[in-house]
């Protein structure tokens, strides 16, 4: 059963990297290389810099801080293969300081258990994938915010599991007289290695430096956001992604995002509406392969 479990593991180590664009990577959990919410989404996951909302604790916990009072964000992406990954997140800001958390997890389900090449499967499994993060945030001067995570890590596949924790760490500067111009760096899943069974594997360590400019449109009654993320996985090619949202009259916004470095995807464009204290976003990825493309949508509520 063991080497049956192994096989599977195998597989998936070979699927979840294509789905996470982790084309050249060897590290493990490649969910967590996916992003969540489907405004960073669709801004191509330029989001380090960005202003926050919920989705921060997954991209940068420094980023927690900008939450005017509560914010929630839940996320629901279909995969092929009816691979299904969400997201839910809060967070409560207290001023100079900020607290949150967020649970994401991937899941496949009825997948054959098979013991050998035979007609018939034997049985069926399911996979799943969670991390559960718990953030802190600390504006420590005008310009510079701070924050950091820390995460439980939970792999199941049929009855086998493994287990660890890591760490995010997240900074963001507004420039001194550009205020309107922010720096942030983001250091994601920092942690010892896991073991399923019998091997070791290392998470996706991550590290980003990015840079957003905010600048109000009155001509034209919006607001557009320009946005840049150098992400340097540590078992990758470093990547570049840029992101651009135009808000018309804090209603509707159009987003636009382009990747590069990637084997399988780069552009991805998306809408936003906000109705009161609500937000509804949608993002659309194209896949350059048969694997189909990706949509996503996400709620947010501001309280």
């Amino acid at each position: 059963m063991k080497r049956s479990i192994l096989a599977i593991l195998g597989v998936i180590c070979l699927i979840l990297p294509t789905v996470a664009s982790a084309e050249d990577g060897s590290a493990g959990l490649a969910f967590l290389k996916l992003g969540v919410g489907a405004r960073a989404i669709a801004m191509g996951d330029a989001y380090t810099a960005v202003d926050g909302d919920a989705s921060s604790v997954y991209w940068n916990p420094a980023g927690i801080i900008d939450v005017e009072s509560i914010d929630i964000t839940l996320m629901h992406t279909e995969w092929f293969q009816d691979i299904r990954y969400e997201y839910v997140g809060g967070v409560r800001s207290y001023g100079d300081y900020a607290i949150g958390g967020g649970i994401v997890g991937l899941y496949m389900n009825d997948l054959e258990r098979r013991d050998g090449p035979t007609p018939d499967p034997i049985g069926h499994f399911g996979v799943f994938d969670f991390a559960f993060t718990g953030s802190y945030a600390r504006r420590l001067t005008d310009h510079l915010d701070v924050g950091g995570s820390l995460k439980y890590l939970h792999e199941k596949i049929d009855n086998e599991t493994a287990k660890g924790v890591a760490v995010d760490l997240g900074g963001r500067y507004r420039i001194p007289g550009y205020e309107n111009i922010t720096a942030a760096v983001a250091l994601l899943n920092l942690g010892p290695q896991m073991k399923f069974i019998e091997d070791k594997f290392d998470l996706p360590v991550m590290y980003k430096i990015g840079a957003a400019l905010d600048v109000p449109v009155d001509a034209l009654h919006g607001n557009l956001v320009i946005a840049s993320d150098a992400v340097i996985p540590a078992d990758g090619s470093t990547k570049v992604h840029f992101g651009m949202e135009y808000e018309y009259a804090e209603m509707i916004a159009f987003r636009f995002g382009y990747r590069t470095g990637w084997d399988n995807h780069n552009v991805s464009w998306g809408l936003g509406v906000k109705v009161r204290n609500f937000r509804i976003d949608y993002a659309m990825v194209p896949f350059y392969s048969e694997l189909g493309d990706t949509h996503r949508v996400s709620l947010g509520i501001m309280l």
